[in-house]
């Protein structure tokens, strides 16, 4: 038996294949492209040298890159992120930016610094206890289901 949408995909051809129109289509704007190159003025700035180009292409960027992120921390923030959208939901916290640490979270107006270590024994030791205890103490109910507005 044929899957469910193969019928379907027989009447439309695939990206691969190339029909008249996308081949017609193609011509076109190959030379539309060609014709408008070729009208567009050559810009001459008198205060380069020759053979040098505006960009330095030898600098370093302006800001350093960045390493790829873990997925530990991915998981880290997502399960913050949860925890942060479950205390706004139900205990009333809100969010708080500290001007050294970025985003925080405020429990009746205190900050929550105690939730990251919590977070992260979940994630690296496999614990929920600690989490749990914090989620009791701080009035927050993790089995509602968390609203994402």
């Amino acid at each position: 038996p044929k899957p469910p949408y193969a019928a379907m995909a027989e009447d439309h051809p695939s990206d691969d294949q190339e029909t008249e129109r996308s081949s017609a289509l193609a011509a076109v704007l190959t030379a539309e492209l060609a014709r408008e190159e070729a009208a567009a003025p050559v810009e001459q700035n008198a205060s380069l040298a020759p053979g040098t180009t505006l960009l330095d292409t030898g600098a370093l960027p302006l800001f350093p890159l960045q390493p790829p992120r873990t997925s530990r921390e991915l998981l880290t923030d997502h399960v913050t992120a949860m925890v942060c959208c479950a205390a706004m939901d139900t205990a009333g916290a809100t969010p708080g930016l500290d001007w050294l640490d970025g985003p925080t979270l405020l429990i009746n107006g205190t900050r929550a610094a105690d939730l990251t270590p919590r977070v992260l024994s979940l994630i690296e030791d496999g614990d929920p206890a600690p989490l749990r205890a914090w989620l009791v103490e701080s009035g927050i109910r993790p089995e509602k289901p968390v609203r994402l507005v």
